[in-house]
């Protein structure tokens, strides 16, 4: 018996799951302590963490939580169990006072029913103390310095998606620094959980750039990912005839398409019918946001991003399948033209798309750093320099080849980000080149701080900018001023044209529509939400300036001027120009 006890404490030590079911309580709503059965999500959690130990690795995991799951009460009861197994800091964190009291009235139960090691740990308000001498603490991130000062080998921090509307200022840097807290040594432990809030944030990137457990097995670090689709846990079934539903046929068409892509029986359709009518009044996406099926739907149905999810997922697709070119634009000062050459990313200045075509319109939109949301400090918004090409009917196929993007300045890294910071008198050189290279386009600058762009732009004579009309009411006229000036009414006007093509885009549907084409555009549309004020904007710790040029440049189509061939005398040197020589010489198509 001895022996046997002895198994059962040395299988609890490490494997929470099994001290979860053999040995805890939880409290349910109605007060009622009951011994919990850990479900499919929880089991996952735990065969990470017993395998990260097993195998002396530092333990991460990403849990993309289903609703009423258990995510938390599960956490809890990892952390409770590693200080238990070992001495050692445990810290849990929220946005909120409310988040992390409800995670220590967990930890609390578990502390005050715990059947293997009874009255070993005391929870008081914000710590708790273990006779092998560990130590629990909360904390609210809302406090910037919070728990930034110790050294934790446990760490869960709940609901990170919404940490900014928690009342976390500068959330990115504070989540940064806390994780920094816990070493990348061996039984160490962060477990970052949350219910999805949209394609974007800090919990999001964490998500995307994680590994599967069968990497993490393999030998690759980083954040494993955990989820669990809801049609995976038990109590998601329903008797059939409760819903009346007795075969197949009593389904309606949607169900039989849900059922047949993700192979549910009757008794699961059952719950997910009562579920969309009792849980989430009947809404289908509020559903897929609340029940959601894999990560991508949870993501994409959740958070309040401004532009469509769906397209922008499209858009991204897309984005791999497009060939893209890194060069330079160089000007030959003696025949008068502007190339492009070919070079490698660490040499480039552009990225091309597309190739100026005979017949098509193009524009350049040019956000110059100007916009509301510079940031400043160590990392500002940066410079984002965009030709766009109308759309037009293909005179083959007849039909509609909506606007995309032809070229773009390239980003390059600058410690955590990519941006663009040239000099202004660089910026402009580049532009002119790339409106050159474009057949003499349109140029439309952004003006509300546009810090000598345009001036030098004046300076040229072969350039067009855009001009937009300005009414004085004093004197009663309509005046003229160069660029595009971004203010109260027009910044709506623009996202709104801008949500409106990428909502459209992919449907061939005449005049409508966008090809983004650039990775790093798709992303900052991804991350570009609408805040609890209404207002559209780049979501925290991220920036807008290609969104703002392309919202200006989508706007501005209908004014891109025609790409054509420029008639130019083949070069001849100073003193032939004008002679016999030259006019016995026949002229060539040149592209400008």
């Amino acid at each position: 018996m001895k022996e046997l006890n002895s198994l059962v404490r040395e299988a609890c030590r490490w494997g929470a799951a099994a001290w979860f079911e053999g040995f805890s309580k939880i409290e349910r709503k109605n007060g009622e302590l009951v011994r919990p059965r850990a479900n499919i999500y929880q089991l996952r959690l735990d065969e990470v963490v017993r395998f990260a130990h097993e195998n002396g690795r530092p333990c991460r995991i990403v849990g993309l939580k289903p609703r009423q799951k258990g995510s938390s009460t599960f956490g809890v009861s990892l952390g409770y169990r590693r200080l238990q197994a070992k001495r050692a800091r445990g810290l849990i964190a929220g946005g909120a006072h409310f988040q992390g009291a409800n995670l220590f009235k967990i930890l609390k139960t578990y502390a005050e029913n715990d059947e293997l090691d009874p009255k070993t740990c005391k929870v008081m308000d914000t710590e708790a103390r273990f006779k092998n001498g560990s130590s629990f603490e909360r904390i609210t991130l809302a406090n910037p310095n919070a728990g930034r000062s110790g050294t934790y080998q446990f760490m869960i921090i709940t609901e990170v998606a919404y940490l900014s509307e928690e009342g976390v200022a500068n959330a990115t840097n504070v989540l940064n620094g806390l994780l920094k807290c816990v070493p990348y040594e061996p039984d160490t432990i962060i477990f970052q959980e949350s219910t999805a809030k949209g394609a974007s944030g800090d919990f999001y990137e964490t998500w995307e750039h994680g590994i599967t457990f069968d990497e993490f097995k393999a030998g690759k670090n980083g954040y494993v990912q955990i989820f669990a689709a809801w049609f995976e846990f038990d109590d998601s079934r329903l008797d059939p005839a409760s819903e009346e539903i007795y075969s197949e046929d009593d389904l309606t068409e949607l169900e039989q398409e849900i059922a047949a892509k993700w192979k549910l029986d009757l008794e699961q359709v059952a719950w997910m019918r009562w579920a969309i009518r009792e849980e989430c009044k009947g809404d289908w996406d509020r559903f897929c946001q609340d029940y959601p099926f894999d990560p991508k739907t949870a993501f994409l149905k959740s958070g309040r991003g401004r532009f469509n999810a769906e397209r922008l997922e499209a858009q991204e697709e897309n984005a791999r399948l497009v060939v893209r070119e890194p060069g330079v634009m160089e000007y030959d000062p003696r025949s008068d033209r502007v190339m492009f050459r070919p070079t490698s990313e660490e040499e480039a200045r552009v990225i091309m798309f597309e190739k100026p075509k005979v017949g098509c319109r193009y524009l350049v939109s040019i956000d110059s750093m100007t916009g509301e949301s510079q940031t400043g400090g160590d990392d500002p918004d940066s410079h984002s320099v965009l030709v766009h090409r109308a759309g037009y009917i293909d005179a083959l196929t007849r039909r509609w080849v909506e606007p995309a993007l032809a070229c773009r300045n390239i980003l390059f890294p600058d410690g955590m980000r990519f941006g663009c910071w040239w000099d202004i008198d660089v910026l402009e050189e580049e532009v002119w080149r790339l409106a050159r290279y474009y057949g003499g386009c349109l140029i439309v600058p952004e003006m509300n701080m546009d810090r000598g762009l345009v001036e030098l732009l004046k300076l040229r004579t072969d350039v067009t900018i855009y001009e937009r009309e300005i009414f004085n009411r004093r004197e009663g006229v309509r005046t003229k001023a160069l660029g595009w000036m971004t203010d109260k009414k027009t910044r709506p006007m623009i996202l709104d044209t801008l949500a409106r093509s990428i909502r459209e885009s992919g449907k061939g549907q005449m005049g409508e529509g966008y090809e983004i084409r650039c990775p790093w555009i798709i992303d900052q549309c991804k991350n570009f939400v609408v805040k609890k004020s209404g207002r559209a904007e780049a979501a925290q710790g991220h920036h807008d300036d290609d969104v703002l040029s392309l919202a200006i440049g989508v706007q501005c189509m209908e004014h891109a001027t025609p790409y054509h061939e420029v008639i130019r005398p083949e070069w001849l040197p100073p003193d032939l120009r004008g002679s016999a020589v030259q006019q016995m010489r026949p002229s060539r198509a040149q592209y400008s």
